[in-house]
C-alpha cells in the first residue's frame, strides 16, 4: 500500500544523519565537566597526597579496563603516604597493544616528570582518580633560574559555576606554597629532600 506523498514521513540521508550522531558523540567526549575545588577541598577529600617523580609508567589491563601502573620516587609524603621510597599509582586509562583509553582531563605523567597528586581512594580494582581530575594532578617545572613552580593542564575539563570563584588557578605557582598550603592544612612537617 503506498501512502499519499503529504503522508509520508521525511527521509534523512543516512551520511548526514551519521555526521550528525558522529559530532554529538565527538562533542560529549572531549570535555569531563567537575566541580571546581580549591586546594583546601582536595585536601580534605583526598586519601592520598604525596610530591614525587614518576620512575616507571606502563599500561595494563584490569578488570576489562585499560589502566597504566605508575611507579613514583617519593619525595614527600604530606597525607596518608607511609615514609616510603616508592609508591605505586594505577590510575585509569592508557594504551595498551595499539588501543588507546583516554579519560578527558585525567592527568598522565611520564618518567622522570615531577608532580604533586592528591588521590582518591582505590575502587574495588584498585584505580585511584586524582581529585577533580586534572585539579588533583600538578607538574612540577624546574628552571635554571628561580624557585620549582607547579602547574595543572586543564585542557579538556569544564568547571559547573565560577572555578575562579573556588580559588582554583590555571597559572603556575611556587612548588614551595602548594606545599606549604597542604602541610598547613594536614599539620603534616617537611621531609624528604629534593627529588
Amino acid at each position: 500500500m503506498r501512502l499519499p506523498a503529504d503522508d509520508r514521513i521525511p527521509r534523512v540521508p543516512v551520511a548526514r544523519a551519521l555526521f550528525v550522531l558522529s559530532l554529538l558523540a565527538a562533542m560529549t567526549a572531549t570535555a569531563s565537566t567537575v566541580v571546581p575545588m580549591s586546594v583546601s577541598d582536595m585536601t580534605g577529600r583526598s586519601l592520598q597526597i604525596f610530591h614525587g617523580v614518576c620512575i616507571e609508567a606502563h599500561a595494563d589491563i584490569l578488570d576489562g579496563d585499560i589502566v597504566t601502573r605508575f611507579r613514583f620516587a617519593v619525595a614527600e609524603g604530606l597525607k596518608g603516604v607511609p615514609t616510603t621510597d616508592t609508591l605505586d599509582v594505577v590510575l585509569p586509562g592508557g594504551t595498551f597493544e595499539g588501543i588507546r583509553y583516554r579519560i578527558t582531563g585525567m592527568p598522565n605523567f611520564a618518567p622522570g616528570e615531577e608532580g604533586v597528586l592528591f588521590l582518591t581512594r582505590p575502587d574495588s580494582a584498585g584505580r585511584v582518580w586524582p581529585v577533580g581530575l586534572a585539579q588533583g594532578g600538578f607538574r612540577v617545572r624546574r628552571e635554571t633560574d628561580g624557585p620549582p613552580r607547579v602547574r595543572r593542564n586543564f585542557a579538556g575539563l569544564r568547571f559547573q559555576g565560577s572555578a575562579r570563584a573556588a580559588g582554583i588557578q590555571a597559572d603556575d605557582l611556587r612548588l614551595d606554597d602548594l606545599l606549604d598550603e597542604v602541610r598547613s592544612l594536614t599539620g603534616a612537617t617537611a621531609t624528604g629532600g629534593k627529588p
